[in-house]
């Protein structure tokens, strides 16, 4: 449903997004531990992984990725 003064790409953009937090939030979400633990990433990845994850958080496994990338993809100061 369009809110009254939204746009029409306004209101998909918002109902995507919507959707896609509604997925994120079923997807199974592990420890920072779990994460190093296990065999999905290098030895180098983990190293990353320890640096950029918090111990109390949970994180689902395309988020650790896109952490990664995003890292990796960063401008050399």
């Amino acid at each position: 449903m369009i809110k009254k003064g939204t746009s029409k790409a306004t209101a998909m953009k918002e109902e995507t997004t919507a959707a896609q937090a509604a997925v994120q939030e079923s997807l199974p979400a592990f420890t920072k531990q779990q994460f190093l633990e296990s065999k999905l990433f290098t030895a180098q990845q983990k190293d990353l992984l320890n640096a950029l994850l918090q111990d109390e958080e949970t994180y689902t496994t395309d988020q650790v990725k896109q952490q990664i990338e995003q890292y990796l993809k960063k401008a050399v100061e």
